[in-house]
């Protein structure tokens, strides 16, 4: 009787310690996938918005993509204008292209950056970041010159509670005040 106690007693003892164990490796997991998706949201922020702050030229593609250029330089050679800022985008050798632009846009859940050509073709290709599920631009010229960039991250897995874990309800939000108005 007493070995019968004694083994029901260190088997309750057992069972609480799995438990505490289990709730322990949910909180884990929970824990390092929120940390996750707040690392791919800043650095795919992070990266956007230093290159933003040099942009110009031509913007356009709001809502869902962003299309710009950066300033190459003052009274380069055609086929720049003459006396005036020349904006295109830096090809993947480190070559600048007048005319040139840069992308950002969302494909499946990965955020790319995207190098075009004058024609539109991509010539070079990059991820920003992962795990991506939404992504707009807003863009303000005229005087405001302001692109505000609405970010939402979600890792999805069974091993987390809910099944997925994301950057919150609401998508993360920067604005960015380009310093080179064309």
């Amino acid at each position: 009787m007493e070995l019968f106690i004694a083994v029901a007693i260190f088997s309750g003892i057992i069972g609480a310690v799995f438990v505490s164990f289990l709730i322990g490796q949910r909180s884990f997991r929970s824990s390092e996938a929120f940390i996750q998706v707040q690392q791919e949201a800043r650095r795919a922020l992070d990266n956007m918005v230093k290159e933003l702050r040099e942009a110009g030229g031509t913007i356009t593609g709001p809502p869902t993509e962003l299309r710009f250029q950066v300033a190459l330089g003052y009274n380069l050679p055609p086929p720049c204008p003459v006396n005036d800022v020349c904006w295109g985008a830096t090809d993947s050798s480190g070559t600048d292209q007048p005319n040139w632009s840069i992308r950002y846009r969302l494909t499946g859940a990965q955020l790319r950056r995207e190098v075009l050509d004058t024609a539109g073709a991509t010539r070079a290709s990059s991820v920003l970041g992962n795990d991506v599920s939404q992504l707009t631009f807003a863009y303000i010229g005229g005087n405001t010159q302001l692109v505000t960039i609405d970010l939402q991250v979600q890792q999805v897995s069974s091993q987390l509670p809910g099944g997925s874990m994301s950057t919150g309800t609401t998508p993360l939000r920067t604005q960015v005040r380009l310093r080179n108005p064309s």
